[in-house]
């Protein structure tokens, strides 16, 4: 019986890999088209961010008919930041520190713990929420530029995102990490890797 049972599941295991076809990435694609589908439904926001939102879920509808599953994935992905971009986030909100609780000073200072904190018998250090955006939003935003310049991405819609993800640096760094985020996924798509 297990013999019977592992020659069928080589049988199907090689009847996959015949047929080209990646279930699993077939699987992700479709999960992504369909949340895709469901925000770009009630899309409202900055009109020029939804126009390139509405391009790029095109372009995945497109890929996942070509079969191309990976790519549509990644653009759907990108896709769905932009709409995320154009909508707007709401702004980061410093948040109060929590109260002690009982046993916080009971631990021994090593592990996970020890890396929270700044150095031995300082307290943790606390940074901005803002800041912390600030900073992801740049480092979203060169990484993308230096993967756009290393792959020589020939896309111009990804590089219209990343100039747009520059301009808006200092004002908007939230949406300028979600056009940056979207950037890098439409050069993942297009590499495809």
């Amino acid at each position: 019986m297990q013999r019977a049972l592992l020659g069928v599941m080589l049988l199907l295991a090689g009847l996959s890999l015949a047929q080209g076809v990646d279930y699993r990435q077939a699987a992700v694609a479709s999960a992504a088209l369909a949340r895709l589908q469901a925000v770009a439904q009630n899309a409202t926001g900055e009109e020029k961010l939804l126009a390139w939102a509405k391009e790029v879920k095109a372009r995945a509808e497109k890929s996942y008919e070509a079969k191309g599953y990976f790519k549509a994935a990644r653009e759907a992905q990108a896709a769905l930041l932009l709409f995320r971009a154009a909508q707007g986030t709401p702004q980061v909100q410093a948040k109060a520190p929590a109260a002690p609780r009982m046993g916080m000073g009971l631990h021994h200072g090593w592990g996970h713990r020890r890396w929270e904190r700044g150095p031995v018998g300082q307290p943790p250090r606390a940074v901005a929420p803002q800041a912390r955006l600030a900073q992801g939003a740049q480092t979203a935003v060169d990484r993308a530029e230096k993967e756009l310049a290393y792959y020589r991405a020939q896309d111009s819609l990804v590089k219209d995102l990343v100039a747009e993800a520059k301009n808006r640096l200092a004002k908007e760094p939230a949406r300028a990490f979600l056009l940056a985020r979207a950037a890098l996924a439409l050069i993942s798509a297009e590499r495809g890797f």
